[in-house]
């Protein structure tokens, strides 16, 4: 990674699992997944909190937002290196942060083990023992 920095994939980690966990908090039964009123109510929920500040998805989303554009393309490369996308080793990662340029920031957001994958693509790159 030439532009973003080990200690801001750390601060994506700590914002994604706190998401996690939160969204985790809120998950319903199966039997109320059924029902198209309870999920019509989740998503308006969802899009309320993106835009209630201090909410751990507003304050992921507000945090990826921030990251410069090369910054957010080498994010997602370690994340879909993480994931495993396409078998992709890390002598390919400079392929995946070009494949990446231009991909919305939502993309990143929404991935639900984003801090998984974060942590593997470190990993993969011989960066997890980095400190934050």
């Amino acid at each position: 990674m030439n532009y973003l920095t080990v200690e801001k994939v750390h601060k994506i980690i700590e914002l994604a699992t706190v998401r996690r966990l939160h969204q985790q908090s809120k998950f319903t039964s199966e039997h109320d997944l059924k029902d198209s009123k309870v999920l019509s109510k989740e998503l308006v929920e969802l899009l309320h909190e993106r835009q209630t500040p201090g909410t751990p998805i507003y304050m992921l989303s507000d945090y990826v937002h921030k990251l410069s554009e090369i910054e957010l393309a080498e994010a997602i490369a370690l994340m879909l290196l993480g994931r495993g996308h396409s078998d992709e080793q890390p002598s390919e990662f400079s392929d995946l942060v070009n494949e990446a340029q231009g991909v919305p920031a939502h993309y990143l957001i929404e991935q639900a083990p984003l801090a998984k994958y974060l942590r593997s693509g470190l990993e993969k790159l011989n960066l997890a023992q980095q400190e934050n």
